[in-house]
C-alpha cells in the first residue's frame, strides 16, 4: 500500500458533512479550508451573512452550504441543525468553533457582559451538540470538536469570563464522550495557545504583552492559524477513532513552563 493510499484512509474526510460554527473567525475560516481540502463538506455557521458569502468560494469542493445564525437565541441554533439537516441529510462532525471575549477585569465587567459571553462560547456549544446528537449523531456517530483555549487551564489576566467560559468546555468535552460514546461519538477539544488572528493584534502590537508571550512559550513566538490544523484534522478522521474525552493543547510549550531561567550549559 502506497504512503498516499495509507494517509488517504486514516485522514481523509471525503464524504464527511462537518458543521463548523464561528467560521469566519481568524482560526475558523481556516479550519474551514483544511477541512474542505480534506475531502469534507462544510455546512458552515457564523452571524455574519456576508463573511460567510465572502468565505464559501475559497474553498475547495462542491456543496458547501452557508447558514447565518445567532448562537445566543435558540431558535437560531434548532433553525440551523434543521437547515444542515435538510440540505445534506445527516451531519458527521461538529466544530464548535465560535467565540467572543472582552480584555476586561473581573470587577470592570458586568453582568450583562458575562452572559453574552458565556452564551456564545458556552450555553451555545452545550446546546447545538445536544441538538445535532438528537437529531442525527445518534443514530449515525460521528466527531465533537470543541475548541476550547490556553485559558482552559491557565490563566494570563484580564479575560475573566472568557476563561471561565473556555474551563467550562473542557467538563462539557468529558460529559459528551462520556455520555455519548455508547453512539460511537468521538468528543475532544483543542486548547490553542497564543495564535496570530486579527483578535489577538493588540497582544502582538503591545511590546510588553508580547514579550510575555515569548518568555512563555517553549517555540518563543505567537503560532500561525495553520499550525493547529494537523490536530484538527486527526481529531475529524478515522485515524482518532480512539481517541475521546480530552484536551489537546497547541500552545508552543506554554502550559509546560515555556522558557527556562538560567542554568549552566555549554550550549
Amino acid at each position: 500500500m502506497s504512503i498516499e493510499t495509507t494517509l488517504k484512509k486514516m485522514y481523509s474526510l471525503e464524504g464527511r458533512v462537518i458543521l463548523l460554527t464561528g467560521a469566519c473567525g481568524g482560526i475558523c475560516s481556516v479550519m474551514a479550508r483544511t477541512l474542505a481540502g480534506a475531502g469534507a463538506t462544510l455546512a458552515l455557521a457564523d452571524v455574519c451573512g456576508e463573511a460567510l458569502e465572502a468565505l464559501r468560494p475559497t474553498l475547495e469542493g462542491e456543496g458547501h452550504t452557508i447558514h447565518k445564525v445567532d448562537l445566543t437565541r435558540t431558535e437560531d441554533i434548532t433553525g440551523c441543525v434543521e437547515e444542515v439537516l435538510n440540505a445534506h441529510g445527516r451531519i458527521d462532525g461538529l466544530i464548535n468553533g465560535a467565540g467572543i471575549s472582552k480584555r476586561l477585569g473581573m470587577l470592570d465587567a458586568d453582568e450583562a457582559l458575562y452572559e453574552r459571553i458565556m452564551s456564545v462560547n458556552l450555553k451555545a456549544a452545550f446546546l447545538l451538540s445536544q441538538e445535532v446528537v438528537r437529531r442525527s449523531m445518534r443514530h449515525t456517530g460521528g466527531k465533537i470538536l470543541n475548541i476550547a483555549s490556553y485559558n482552559s487551564t491557565s490563566y494570563c489576566g484580564g479575560s475573566s469570563i472568557y476563561a471561565v467560559s473556555k474551563s467550562g468546555l473542557l467538563g462539557l468535552t468529558r460529559a459528551m464522550a462520556v455520555e455519548w460514546g455508547k453512539f460511537h461519538i468521538q468528543a475532544n477539544a483543542i486548547a490553542p495557545g497564543f495564535i496570530r488572528t486579527p483578535l489577538t493584534k493588540e497582544l502582538e502590537d503591545d511590546p510588553i504583552r508580547h514579550g510575555r508571550i515569548v518568555e512563555m512559550t517553549c517555540c518563543r513566538r505567537m503560532a500561525e492559524p495553520e499550525e493547529l490544523m494537523g490536530m484538527t484534522v486527526l481529531l475529524m478522521s478515522p485515524a482518532s477513532s480512539y481517541m475521546t474525552g480530552h484536551v489537546y493543547n497547541v500552545d508552543g510549550g506554554a502550559l509546560i513552563g515555556g522558557s527556562p531561567w538560567p542554568f549552566p550549559t555549554g550550549y
